[in-house]
């Protein structure tokens, strides 16, 4: 590795929930691809408003959790349909999975790398745009993860996780999940519209949370230096 893009000492790897599979492809196409035409829709419009939020994409931006790519994918291309993607744009995607991560190496103008939320390979700053969708949840430590946001952050984070108890109640709806109250056996931590601000407070100065039901969407700014 780079020393100019070595994560710096402080940072330590956070890796996956205890028991969960370090191969899970098809995870997210089985999502992304439902035939369910209420997830579908939902879906779409969350990435709508996920691409609101995000605006226009140019300079380097870092997908933390990219999985397969699939919502990067759909970003993107909501993006470029409004003529907002920079076709000079860096963008970068670290997942934590090998065989996810050789998936989303399908995506044109992605660079996609294997690595941890807990120690991103990038020094400070070096990101425009950072974004975390549909991780966090999924993390044994949440606030090591959103530190590392903060500290690769140059300007802008965008951040999304499921909205509790909604998104749970949703599962429970179409019979997902049931022995488990409709909770996802990978979820960690189950957030609320001030939870997640709190998470991201501590790390960035200013926080804006967004419900887009069944999920939420924060935009932070001002990273603050430990």
């Amino acid at each position: 590795m780079n020393p100019a893009t070595s994560p710096t000492p402080s940072t330590r790897p956070i890796g996956l929930a205890p028991g969960v599979p370090l191969e899970a492809a098809g995870q997210d196409a089985a999502k992304y691809g439902s035939s369910n035409p209420v997830v579908t829709r939902l879906l779409d419009r969350w990435t709508a408003r996920l691409r609101e939020i995000v605006g226009p994409v140019k300079g380097t931006v870092v997908d933390v959790g990219i999985g397969e790519g699939l919502c990067l994918e759909r970003l993107l291309a909501a993006v470029a349909e409004g003529g907002a993607l920079d076709p000079g744009a860096r963008i970068v995607g670290i997942e934590y999975r090998y065989d996810k991560a050789a998936i989303a190496n399908r995506l044109d103008q992605v660079d996609v790398a294997v690595g941890d939320a807990g120690m991103l390979p990038f020094p400070d700053g070096a990101a425009d745009l950072v974004t975390c969708i549909e991780v966090l949840e999924h993390l044994p430590a949440v606030a090591p993860a959103v530190a590392e946001l903060a500290r690769v952050c140059g300007d802008r984070c965008i951040v999304s996780v499921p909205y509790e108890p909604w998104f749970r109640l949703g599962n429970l709806g179409r019979g997902k999940n049931v022995g488990r109250l409709g909770n996802d056996p990978e979820h960690l931590h189950m957030f609320t519209p001030g939870k997640l601000r709190r998470a991201l407070e501590a790390s960035f100065a200013e926080v804006k949370v967004t419900p887009v039901f069944p999920w939420l969407v924060a935009e932070a700014r001002g990273p603050r230096a430990d």
